[in-house]
């Protein structure tokens, strides 16, 4: 009778664990994530990816690719990756991608062939409905920004952590929801932005058997750095020419007093060591003060190897602090970074503000320039796209507001890495994005 007792107490068990598991939602996954109770979510995210949820299987993938609550399985990573994009995930297909590029071509072609294979399977009929989510007016100021966050990332915005604190993340996740939406760009966290986000439902696709081409050339990702692990040093490895850079919760920031000197002294300086652009484009601007002009007491220079093709798109986001100064990055060939390639020139409160400049053997050229002041020194970070196409027509926008645009075909061959030199001022550098077109 006791055994019997026993039995039926663990059938019970069993079946209320079975009944929880049918109850999984999407967002009991994503708060058991968030506690950074990895195994659990993986057990939960793969209940869910199997039926078919295109935010769970890109959850999924993320815990392949990072081996939490898992071990790393890059082919596995790719699959789910694969199988959400197919469902209109909308970063999805950018982390495939980005991941392919640490695969070997024979773990591409085992993803794809289990990609193929993939079918979803019923969902239990006996799952309960989400929880209702509470009322707007109801929720207090850090209550509502953690919905947004939430509503973010169901949606396939990356926010962050549902912590209800206002960081970079989640402003660059708002404006890029609000991009898409058509609506203003302000990074704001309102109760009208947490409606509108609710109202938002993805338009998934039917998942048939979905094929993905070969990475090829023209689709390689060279960069991609959020400084998100803290460090420059690695993955991928930054090497610090001059000065001083800190990671910050920002991302890569750097800090260059500058000094007043006289005009005679920038010149003589600009001719000895022509790299150091800004302050030649500082002095063609006629920006100075009864003969002054603002020199760095120490530049800051960084670069990181990351060969690219001479059609490119770069995609980054900038900070400023503080004016004075000048900032330079873009690309370099061989293996001098402060030598040839070009240079985009951000000069704050300056006329040009913003100038696109070749640089070759010594001599410096400048391509294009903006006649209008621009001013970054905000708080906030501004995004930056600046493309180049195979017949050398290059673009640049800030703010998705197009500034300059120029054709040269100077330099036809492919260009080594990425640098960026402080030359006086606060510059944090977030993510960044350099790849073939």
């Amino acid at each position: 009778m006791i055994i019997t007792k026993g039995f039926v107490f663990l059938l019970l068990l069993l079946g209320h664990i079975a009944q929880a598991s049918a109850v999984d939602t999407y967002a009991d996954a994503l708060r058991t994530y968030e506690r950074q109770e990895y195994r659990q979510a993986f057990q939960m995210f793969d209940r869910l990816a199997t039926t078919g949820d295109a935010d769970a299987q890109y959850m999924l993938g993320r815990l392949y690719e990072t081996g939490n609550g898992t071990p790393q399985d890059f082919v596995q990573a790719h699959k789910w990756y694969n199988l959400a994009a197919a469902r209109g995930h909308r970063n999805a297909a950018e982390a495939r991608d980005s991941l392919a590029d640490l695969m070997t071509s024979g773990q591409i072609a085992e993803a794809q062939q289990a990609t193929r294979g993939w079918q979803p399977k019923a969902a239990s009929s006996s799952r309960a409905k989400p929880a209702s989510r509470p009322h707007i007016e109801s929720l207090s100021d850090r209550q509502g920004v953690a919905e947004i966050q939430r509503e973010l990332n169901r949606l396939g915005y990356d926010a962050g952590p549902v912590d209800g604190t206002m960081g970079r993340r989640t402003r660059n996740a708002i404006r890029d929801y609000q991009a898409d939406m058509d609506m203003a760009q302000d990074g704001h966290a309102t109760s009208g932005l947490l409606t509108r986000l609710r109202q938002t439902r993805r338009q998934e696709q039917e998942v048939v058997a979905p094929s993905e081409p070969e990475p090829t050339a023209a689709s390689r990702v060279a960069l991609q750095d959020d400084f998100g692990d803290g460090d420059f040093r690695g993955n991928p490895p930054w090497t610090v020419l001059s000065g001083n850079f800190t990671v910050e919760e920002g991302g890569l920031r750097s800090i260059v007093e500058t000094q007043r000197t006289t005009d005679r002294e920038a010149r003589t300086l600009s001719a000895e060591r022509p790299e150091e652009i800004g302050l030649l484009i500082l002095d063609q601007t006629g920006d100075t003060r009864q003969g002054q002009v603002s020199t760095p007491v120490e530049p800051a220079r960084i670069f990181v190897n990351a060969p690219v093709d001479n059609a490119f798109r770069l995609e980054l986001e900038l900070a400023s602090q503080q004016r004075p100064g000048s900032l330079e990055l873009g690309l370099f060939k061989g293996n001098r970074p402060n030598g040839t390639g070009y240079r985009l020139v951000y000069s704050p409160g300056s006329r040009p503000g913003l100038s696109l400049v070749r640089l070759t053997s010594g001599n410096v050229e400048v391509v294009a320039r903006s006649e209008s002041r621009l001013d970054l020194e905000d708080g906030w970070f501004h995004r930056i796209v600046w493309t180049r196409d195979a017949n050398g027509t290059m673009q640049v926008h800030v703010d998705d507001q197009h500034l300059l645009q120029a054709r040269d075909a100077g330099l036809p061959d492919r260009f080594q890495g990425f640098m960026l030199a402080n030359q006086g001022g606060d510059y944090t550098l977030g993510r960044v994005r350099l790849q073939d077109r």
